[in-house]
């Protein structure tokens, strides 16, 4: 198969996600949709004047910069786009599905007149020992995957500033995240946080509404015994029942991590339901401490009529949930690396907010459009192959796939700036690419 037929189905794949996820939206709003996330994966930026220059092929520069430019300002869209990628996600969350949240921030240490600038944390320049920070915005990403894989789907991406009006603090801002990935998903999934979920307000919203977590502890006291006790001593006392290899990438080697884990049941201080401190000693000098509502009714050492330690199965599902907790830091990194994040040059806060959701709508499109559905295997690995790299492609294959589609997108053919509200009629009379039966034949082989 050419680039260019390669380049026209893509662009048709990015007229079926806007048919499927965006057709209740106005023409005006649908048209400006398209054309941004178009912009986004041509460019693999989000600097407005190259996103017009990538879909403008007439030369009105100026019309129709103003014309995203003004779209890229109106209220609630970030929450429109937001409500519409989790509508269409939800199918890929049930009940032993990873909802992994986890912060982020986008620094922007020049900046001066960006509308309500805050303090964030530079990740770059800080370390354990010195916390350095610099003007932006804070936000969080949600994803969705399965314990072990490496294969994300992206739910949320919001970002926040402390000087907003009417903002009530950063609980509630990643409690809203939570909201609505449960309104969208009936609340399925299992929610994985780090360290900074080890908060009160995240708890209360856990157990009040029957949600299932794991997360990662700071030093707290917990209820054992009948008696509150810190939870660093109470991690010396576990006894850790099970050992296994863990194997994961460490600076490009494959790299084995001996561990020891076991449980042992508590209580948060004002809350009465029973939970269970997974400790897990091996990564570290300090053992790593897991709280968690999983397995709370596993009875410990209990063996099935099979043979299987079903303890066993139980705990591991939680330090294997956890650990799948990088896949959110991947796809974060990826997010900034392909796709500009860091590099949004908006001066008012509602475009700030607006072009993060839309990097989320770009985002989805790679990795769950067209990464995860089976019937483009096809077009995906030919996009792979566009890429040309020399090395081969890395086991997260989203960096090979985005900057095949930009490839695609920016060197063969041009983008028809129109509005796709409707769905298209079925008809067998469509005409076939060239060959395209044949190779989609071999490969189904």
């Amino acid at each position: 198969m050419n680039n260019s037929i390669i380049a026209w189905k893509t662009r048709g794949q990015l007229d079926d996600f806007m048919v499927k996820l965006f057709h209740g939206f106005s023409k005006p709003r649908n048209k400006f949709i398209r054309d941004m996330v178009y912009g986004i994966q041509s460019t693999g930026d989000t600097v407005l004047t190259d996103i017009v220059r990538a879909v403008d092929s007439e030369g009105r520069h100026r019309s129709v910069e103003n014309r995203l430019s003004r779209n890229l300002q109106e209220d609630g869209l970030d929450r429109d786009l937001h409500e519409a990628v989790m509508a269409d996600a939800k199918r890929f969350v049930d009940k032993n599905t990873l909802v992994i949240v986890d912060p982020t921030e986008v620094c922007k240490p020049h900046a001066r007149k960006m509308e309500n600038l805050t303090l964030v944390r530079d990740a770059s320049r800080s370390s354990k020992d010195e916390v350095v920070k610099t003007r932006g915005y804070h936000g969080c990403m949600a994803v969705a995957c399965r314990s072990g894989s490496r294969k994300t789907v992206p739910l949320a991406l919001k970002l926040w500033s402390s000087n907003a009006e009417g903002h009530k603090g950063e609980n509630e801002e990643v409690l809203d995240v939570m909201r609505a990935i449960d309104k969208a998903t009936d609340g399925k999934g299992i929610r994985v946080y780090d360290r900074g979920g080890d908060r009160p307000a995240l708890y209360d919203y856990y157990l009040d509404n029957d949600r299932k977590f794991i997360t990662r502890m700071k030093e707290r006291n917990l209820v054992s015994w009948k008696k509150p006790k810190p939870n660093t001593w109470l991690a010396g006392q576990c006894v850790m029942q099970y050992k296994t290899v863990v194997k994961y990438d460490s600076q490009g080697k494959e790299t084995h991590c001996k561990i020891d884990f076991g449980v042992m049941p508590v209580k948060l201080p004002w809350r009465d339901e029973e939970l269970r401190l997974v400790v897990v000693r091996g990564f570290g000098k300090a053992p790593m401490m897991l709280l968690t509502n999983l397995a709370v009714n596993e009875k410990l050492q209990s063996e099935g009529r099979d043979g299987t330690d079903h303890s066993y199965k139980a705990l591991w599902q939680v330090v294997e949930g956890y650990l799948s907790r990088w896949r959110v830091e991947e796809t974060i990194r990826f997010v900034k690396q392909c796709y500009g994040f860091e590099n949004i040059r908006v001066m008012s806060y509602a475009s700030w907010r607006n072009m993060s959701a839309l990097v989320l709508v770009s985002a989805y499109f790679t990795a769950a459009w067209l990464g995860r559905g089976v019937r483009k295997d096809l077009l995906v690995a030919h996009l792979e192959l566009m890429h040309k790299r020399f090395n081969d492609v890395p086991e997260f294959f989203l960096y090979a796939l985005a900057d095949g589609i930009r490839r695609a997108f920016s060197r063969y053919g041009t983008w028809k700036s129109k509005s796709v509200t409707r769905p298209k009629p079925p008809t067998d009379s469509q005409p076939d690419l060239p060959g395209w039966d044949d190779l989609a034949f071999i490969g189904a082989g």
